[in-house]
């Protein structure tokens, strides 16, 4: 039709796909359906190392500063249009696997996914000289197992590897603790963040304890996440209101550790929410309860003692008259947000007793465990 400009566009396959991966879907059968996903992922990791190459390459050529960008962040997100967040951590990537060839050239297979990469490369930041000494064994096993157990294969190692350095990582996590909570123009309340393993075990208990049980009343027609909302508003409530506010008992945290470790403080533990310094458990088992369980060779139980309270509530009772706050000088935490301290740990022979207890905010209670001198408030 006269006046009438008309676009041809000819279907050409993208290149490197095969044409029948382009069929409908609705026509693939169920086995076909899991067929292609599994191809498209492997093809979609070879296409993440490609752009990693790309990027790499651009870095070494200096391409983003002689086309006017301050950075190469800055032109990939000309480029691709990505955020700075996402631009910023792929060129990060990129640069970090021209010092890692055994994951490099796994990724360029399609033999790992990206996420799985990323994991790597964490890992070798921790400790690079080992690392490259058994990076084929851990891409092999990257490759191999759940992306469920892939955090502890590679946790399992760097302890293995460097004791001490497992320990310095726990620290490490703690200072990179953050949480952003700031007002949205739609009127909610948005929250953003990271915890440590030791924090975000006890935040999850304290959701967990109030979210799961409503779950199970087929009344409740909430979503999981609208249930975890709302029981992170009724801690605070909770809190604001002085004390849990009725009689269930209080959220408890698991955490397994031999005998000797606990007496030593030594090591890292596994815990839901990831490894934290045996130091740190001997601080929470100041104030906990404490069920002995014998394990066989197999670590099968085969016996499990009766679980006690470290602190009963009577002493309890009189430990928050005595000191009536935190015991650190100047702090003035009051006692139902403080941890029974051992000055002497009972693990090592001290005893429960007044004498030897005081009360300690968390603060407190992790520089204490620290061994960060303060003098004791009488």
């Amino acid at each position: 039709m006269a006046g009438m400009g008309v676009e041809i566009v000819s279907s050409v396959e993208p290149p490197g796909v095969p044409a029948a991966w382009l069929a409908p879907v609705g026509g693939l059968s169920d086995a076909g359906l899991e067929e292609d996903l599994r191809r498209w992922q492997h093809l979609t990791a070879q296409g993440d190392a490609r752009r990693a190459d790309l990027i790499a390459e651009a870095e070494r050529r200096d391409l983003a500063r002689r086309e006017g960008f301050g950075s190469t962040t800055a032109w990939l997100m000309a480029v691709s249009g990505d955020p700075a967040a996402v631009c910023r951590s792929r060129v990060a990537l990129a640069a970090s696997l021209q010092a890692m060839p055994e994951t490099k050239a796994a990724f360029a297979a399609g033999a790992l996914p990206e996420s799985r990469v990323r994991l790597l490369t964490q890992v070798k930041q921790l400790a690079p000289e080992q690392f490259s000494k058994d990076e084929a064994q851990l891409v092999t096993q990257a490759a191999s197992v759940s992306s469920r157990r892939l955090p502890q294969v590679l946790a399992e190692w760097r302890r293995s590897t460097d004791p001490q350095g497992a320990v310095a990582d726990t620290e490490r996590l703690h200072a990179l603790r953050a949480l952003h909570i700031s007002p949205a123009w739609s009127g909610m309340v948005h929250l953003d963040g990271d915890l440590d393993p030791e924090g975000g075990a006890i935040v999850l208990a304290a959701v967990r304890s109030l979210s799961e049980r409503n779950a199970l009343d087929p009344d409740d027609a909430r979503t999981p996440a609208q249930c975890r909302a709302d029981a992170l508003v009724e801690v605070c409530r909770r809190y604001q209101q002085g004390g849990h506010g009725d009689s269930r008992p209080r959220p408890q945290i698991t955490v397994t550790i031999p005998w000797s470790a606990l007496q030593k403080g030594s090591g890292v533990v596994d815990t839901e929410t990831g490894p934290i310094s045996a130091e740190a458990v001997r601080r929470l088992a100041c104030d906990a309860s404490v069920s002995r369980v014998i394990l066989d060779g197999h670590s099968v139980p085969v016996e499990m003692g009766r679980a006690h309270r470290v602190v009963p509530p009577t002493l309890r009772r009189a430990l928050e008259l005595r000191d009536q706050r935190c015991a650190h000088p100047g702090c003035e935490v009051p006692v139902r947000w403080c941890d029974a301290h051992h000055l002497r740990h009972w693990a090592d022979g001290g005893s429960t007793s007044l004498a030897n207890l005081q009360l300690l905010c968390r603060r407190h209670h992790r520089a204490a465990h620290l061994h960060l001198p303060y003098p004791r408030r009488e």
